[in-house]
C-alpha cells in the first residue's frame, strides 16, 4: 500500500494490542478514525496499533516505539507523515518522541531522526504527562515489597478481587467475545509487581522532573484530550466497586506542586470560558476540576503538557480511562435489552456513541490540520455557506 499518511495507535501501561481475547483499542476506534480521515483526504490512511514494552521504563519504551515506527514506514512505502495517537502512558511515549532531546536528555541520533522527521502530529488521550497518583498509591508501594507494607494487603487485595469479579462478568456479556481468564489477570499483576520501572517513572515527582528538563519540538503539533469523572452513588448509574477502588487509589494528595496547580487553574479557566470544550452525555454529571479528579487511572489536570497553550487542549471528556478506547456500555437507543458491548470500569460517566464519535471527530480534526491540502470539516461548512443561490 502506498500512502503519504499513517496513524499509529500507541497503547498505555499494559503495552499490548491484544490480551487474551481483549483488544486494547476497540475495533470501531480504528474504523471510525480511518473513515474520518479518508473522507476529506480521498486516499487510504492506515490506522495501525503497535505493541510496546508493557511494564518497562519510559526510556526503553521510547526505543521500542522508534523501532516499531521505523518498521511501519518500511512496510508502507511512500509514507511522508506519521501521526501518533497515544492513550495513557502511550500518550507519554508519543509526546516524548516529539521532544527536542531523547528521554535521557541526549541529542537524537541519525537513525532516530530519520523516523522523527516524519512525525507531524501527536494526540494524547488520558496521558499522565505529570505522572499519576496511582503510582504513589498504597497498591504501588505494596508491589515494591509486600512485607514492608503489610497494612495495604487487605484493602488492596479487595481491589484485586473486585477486578477478578469484574472481568469475566463484563466481557462475557458480549456475545462471542473471548475474555482474559482470572489467571491472566493474576499473571499480569505479578508482572507489574516484578517489573516496576514504568511505575517508578510515572510517579508524579519523577514525571515533573522529566517535564522540567525536556522541551517539545515546535515542528510537531501536540493535542491533549483530558478525561475525568466522579464516582456516582445514585440508583440510575452507580459506579461499580472496582472503579471506586481505582478512583480512590488515583486521587493522591490535595496538595499539588506549583506546575500541577498551574495546570489545574488553566483547565478550570478553559472549561469556564469555553463550555464547548467539554464532551459529555446529558446523563452524566459534570465533575469539579481539582488535582484529585481522575478517570480511575490518571489525574485529570496531569493530562496536559503546557498550561497556557489553549491550542494544545483538544477537549475535556467526562469519561473513565477505558471509555475513550471504545470500551463502554454500548446500547442502541432504539433497541432494548442489555448492552451489547461491556465497558471496563462502569464508572457511571454515561459515555456513549455520541460522545465517542464526538471525541474522535476532534482527534481527526487535530490530525487533518497538519496535513497539507486537507479539506477539513470546518472548511467544508464554509464552502457550503458561500455557495450562491441558483
Amino acid at each position: 500500500m502506498q500512502t503519504p499518511d499513517v496513524v499509529v495507535l500507541v497503547p498505555g501501561l499494559l503495552g499490548f494490542t491484544r490480551f487474551g481475547g481483549f483488544y486494547y483499542f476497540a475495533d470501531r476506534l480504528i474504523a471510525v478514525l480511518r473513515g474520518l480521515l479518508e473522507e476529506p483526504l480521498g486516499y487510504p490512511v492506515p490506522v495501525v496499533p503497535v505493541t510496546t514494552l508493557p511494564t518497562d521504563s519510559l526510556r526503553h519504551r521510547q526505543g521500542s516505539l522508534l523501532q516499531n515506527l521505523a518498521g511501519i514506514c518500511e512496510k508502507l512505502s511512500g509514507v511522508e507523515h506519521v501521526h501518533l495517537v497515544g492513550h495513557s502512558t502511550g500518550g507519554v511515549d508519543a509526546q516524548l518522541l516529539a521532544c527536542t532531546k531523547s528521554f535521557d536528555g541526549h541529542a537524537w541520533d541519525k537513525k532516530a531522526n530519520a523516523v522523527r522527521k516524519k512525525i507531524k502530529s501527536v494526540v494524547t488521550i488520558s496521558a499522565p504527562h505529570y505522572g499519576t497518583g496511582l503510582a504513589d498509591s498504597r497498591l504501588a508501594r505494596w508491589g515494591e515489597n509486600p512485607l514492608r507494607h503489610p497494612t495495604a494487603i487487605i484493602p488492596e487485595a479487595r481491589t484485586l478481587i473486585d477486578l477478578l469479579l469484574l472481568v469475566p462478568r463484563d466481557l462475557a456479556a458480549a456475545a462471542g467475545f473471548e475474555f482474559a481468564a482470572p489467571n491472566d489477570v493474576i499473571k499480569f499483576m505479578w508482572q507489574v509487581a516484578r517489573n516496576r520501572d514504568l511505575i517508578e517513572d510515572l510517579k508524579p515527582e519523577r514525571m515533573e522532573t522529566v517535564r522540567a528538563r525536556l522541551s517539545s519540538d515546535p515542528e510537531i503539533a501536540l493535542t491533549c484530550f483530558v478525561t475525568g469523572t466522579m464516582p456516582r452513588d445514585d440508583a440510575t448509574r452507580p459506579s461499580d466497586p472496582f472503579f471506586r477502588d481505582m478512583y480512590r487509589l488515583t486521587q493522591g494528595s490535595k496538595a499539588a506542586s506549583p506546575i500541577v496547580q498551574e495546570c489545574d487553574r488553566f483547565l478550570r479557566t478553559l472549561v469556564q470560558e469555553g463550555p464547548d470544550l467539554v464532551i459529555r452525555s446529558g446523563e452524566s454529571q459534570m465533575p469539579a476540576i481539582s488535582p484529585t479528579l481522575n478517570d480511575g487511572v490518571v489525574n485529570t489536570v496531569r493530562q496536559i503538557v503546557h498550561p497556557g497553550r489553549r491550542e494544545e487542549v483538544g477537549g475535556f471528556v467526562v469519561a473513565d480511562h477505558g471509555d475513550v478506547l471504545g470500551h463502554y456500555d454500548r446500547q442502541d437507543a432504539l433497541i432494548g435489552g442489555k448492552p451489547y458491548n461491556a465497558g471496563l470500569f462502569h464508572s457511571g460517566a454515561a459515555f456513549g456513541d455520541d460522545e465517542f464519535f464526538g471525541l474522535y471527530r476532534r482527534v481527526a480534526q487535530a490530525i487533518l490540520k497538519t496535513i497539507p491540502g486537507a479539506h477539513r470539516e470546518e472548511e467544508a461548512e464554509l464552502d457550503i455557506v458561500s455557495i450562491p443561490p441558483a
